[in-house]
């Protein structure tokens, strides 16, 4: 009589193996320490901006509009919209 401890890996493939069900679990993991980080980041860069002086604030907005309708610009000639 032969017996099995080890449960067979669920998975939509046929073959049912293992790493595919704990990579999945290693993408889920990365994915929320990325979101994770993006909000510290996100949150950081907001308190920096809050303490900036009228003038530097006004400096960074000139510069990141600058920036975006460079990219739009750009991704309007290569469209051609």
């Amino acid at each position: 009589m032969d017996t099995m401890t080890d449960k067979l890996a669920t998975t939509d493939d046929p073959g049912g193996s293992k790493g595919d069900v704990d990579s999945e679990g290693d993408d889920l993991k990365r994915a929320f320490l990325a979101g994770v980080l993006g909000a510290v980041v996100a949150s950081a860069g907001y308190l920096i901006y809050n303490r900036l002086e009228d003038e530097h604030k006004e400096a960074l907005r000139k510069t990141v509009m600058k920036f975006v309708e460079d990219k739009v610009g750009d991704l309007r000639s290569q469209f051609k919209i």
